[in-house]
């Protein structure tokens, strides 16, 4: 009689698929990596500077550059900076740890690495980072950035210093940077990263700490700050703001110069499938006439700006849990499909200066629809995550400040 050895099952002898898929892309990068290890040090810093100038040569063209050729000069950016990323020999951990902070999501280094290809996104903070900087710089001897949750590539301005550098626009003298992130793995990251590019003249220093408790020691001249994901959920881009704004000098600039929240109720199928059918990618450019004349625009939720973050008043409900007031809406009367309709909640951001992303341009500007908001309509089984109401109301809007922010509707 054949004999089975037997032994008791736990819970490590099962792989989790979605981390399964993870570990798989990790080990694939790392052999591609190894295929690529014969270049030396110096070719290896060499081609990855080198993806950094051509990517902003592009972006500060006079001739206007091709959806293609930003493609590839992107995703050439991309891949050397994950070659510096492997240098760094993170941990399985320090790789892919994500989690839920006191105000909002910290992503995984193996995750946030993917900000570095957002074309339109960099493009558009970029400009604005730039011209900023000269306006500051055509009156001042030297200018202090602070770049809060920069994540392991801080792709708003590693790309931009590199072209600096590269074209003797600025030097260390005349620029400095404080980089912070909490995530052990992205400061691991970004200290390989930044060695490879030899950037360390504009660093001033290279700060592990939680951005929402960071206090910087010395004036900030402007705030570069991209911590969004879209319909203004998940990242805690208001906490951070909130909390560093009043350590910018009092001629001090901010990154995005505004983010105007919007809201709209549309048809899904319209708004999300049907317009992009044809479409070679997702752009504001590429809005199709008949998805505008569909919608029914609510109006701006909420406006974050300097002044405003100055003057922000927060509320303390029970359980520690803490709201800003944002807008009160109208809701619309007369539209006679209102009850097919859903909410989506979009962002408008300008950088500075007529720089910025409109809707669709990024991610962090797609609009996000909300199946929990309901007009004229009622869920077949209500609770307590649903919002009821009717043509005429008026709605008032807070955002909340926790592990998962976003925006909670009240009925005035």
């Amino acid at each position: 009689m054949e004999k089975h050895q037997t032994h008791s099952v736990t819970t490590a002898d099962y792989a989790d698929p979605k981390v399964d898929q993870l570990l798989k892309h990790t080990v694939r990068n790392q052999l591609e990596s190894l295929l690529k290890a014969k270049l030396t040090t110096a070719q290896r810093q060499q081609a990855l500077t080198q993806s950094f100038v051509e990517a902003m040569a592009l972006i500060f063209s006079t001739t206007q550059a091709t959806h293609a050729q930003l493609s590839a000069a992107f995703e050439a950016m991309y891949e050397n900076a994950v070659q510096s990323m492997t240098q760094a020999q993170l941990s399985e951990e320090q790789l892919t740890r994500q989690y839920i902070s006191p105000t909002g999501l910290i992503m995984s280094p193996l995750n946030s690495r993917n900000t570095i290809k957002d074309i339109y996104r960099i493009q558009g903070y970029v400009k604005g980072i730039d011209k900023a900087v000269r306006g500051i710089l055509s009156h001042k001897k030297s200018i202090t950035i602070l770049y809060p949750a920069c994540g392991p590539f801080a792709p708003l301005l590693l790309p931009l210093l590199s072209y600096y550098k590269e074209q003797h626009a600025f030097n260390g003298e005349q620029i400095k940077v404080l980089f912070v992130d909490t995530h052990p793995g992205a400061i691991a990251t970004l200290r390989q990263l930044i060695a490879d590019l030899q950037l360390g003249e504009f660093v001033a220093d290279i700060i592990e700490e939680d951005a929402t408790t960071y206090e910087p020691q010395e004036s900030i001249d402007l705030l570069v700050l991209e911590a969004m994901q879209h319909g203004f959920t998940r990242e805690g881009q208001l906490a951070i703001a909130k909390h560093l704004v009043k350590f910018l000098a009092l001629d001090g600039w901010m990154i995005p110069h505004s983010v105007s929240i919007k809201g709209m109720m549309v048809h899904g199928e319209t708004e999300f499938n049907r317009q992009w059918k044809d479409a070679e990618y997702c752009h504001s450019a590429h809005l199709q006439d008949t998805a505008l004349q569909e919608r029914v625009e609510l109006g701006e939720l909420m406006r974050i700006d300097k002044s405003a973050l100055l003057q922000m008043q927060e509320l303390e409900l029970e359980d520690d849990v803490r709201v800003v007031a944002a807008n009160a809406i109208t809701l619309p009367t007369g539209v006679e499909d209102m009850p097919e309709r859903i909410l989506a909640v979009y962002a408008q951001i300008t950088t500075f200066d007529g720089e910025g992303l409109d809707q669709y341009d990024s991610g962090i500007t797609h609009p996000k629809p909300d199946m929990s908001f309901y007009v004229d309509a009622k869920p077949k089984e209500l609770d307590h995550m649903h919002f009821v109401a009717n043509s005429g109301d008026t709605v008032q809007f807070y955002y909340q400040l926790s592990g998962m922010p976003g925006f909670v509707p009240v009925k005035v």
